[in-house]
């Protein structure tokens, strides 16, 4: 499926920004699919990619350390100030990823996609990932993990699970159990180091998509 990588940025970046900025927000809430992150951290890390990929300070991404550095930058930063930071990035990153070598970032569209994500769990609202986002990311998903599979020189596996899955899934937003209960065409154990790429939840965030 080919999609506009730059669009599915501006947009996702235009529902966070929205989000975090209605009245009564609670910037110092814990967000559960980040445990260690509030929303304001969540923010701080999505505005510090914007500024560290638009000064070239991608050493160690996308690393625990890397993203740890953006949120402690923001501390000290106020949400309004981070969002017009982010505001000033967004289109230059969004550009990158309209052009023809933005794919090779497509990480960054997948992370402001799974943030967004955290952030309506965290404030009891449905997911709601957009469609066309999902059944590219679905389709990335998949084929990375039969790739994984391979490189692990383990058997090929099928997998019955809905784009949504794959999506929250790989990126560590389900527990184990939760990705055994996916529809596997083996035993799911050998499988499981390669399918995550982010950590495993600890507990069920209780979505409702």
């Amino acid at each position: 499926m080919t999609v506009d990588l730059g669009i599915l940025y501006r947009a996702a970046r235009g529902r966070v920004t929205a989000l975090v900025s209605a009245p009564g927000v609670d910037e110092t809430m814990v967000v559960p699919a980040t445990p260690e992150w509030t929303v304001h951290d969540v923010v701080a890390h999505l505005s510090g990619v914007g500024d560290d990929a638009t000064n070239g300070n991608m050493a160690g991404a996308p690393g625990d350390v890397w993203t740890a550095a953006q949120v402690a930058r923001g501390k000290d930063r106020s949400l309004a100030e981070l969002l017009d930071s982010w505001g000033n990035t967004g289109p230059l990153m969004e550009a990158f990823f309209s052009s023809p070598g933005g794919a090779a970032m497509a990480a960054g569209v997948f992370d402001v996609h799974t943030h967004e994500a955290d952030l309506r769990n965290a404030f009891g609202l449905p997911v709601a990932v957009p469609a066309d986002f999902l059944a590219w990311v679905g389709e990335q998903f998949l084929t990375g993990f039969a790739g994984a599979v391979a490189e692990a020189g383990l058997p090929p596996v099928e997998v019955e699970a809905s784009d949504f899955e794959w999506f929250r899934g790989r990126l560590g937003r389900r527990t184990v159990d939760e990705v055994r209960a996916y529809g596997w065409s083996a035993d799911p154990e050998p499988y499981l180091d390669t399918f995550f790429i982010f950590g495993r939840a600890e507990r069920s965030l209780g979505e409702r998509a």
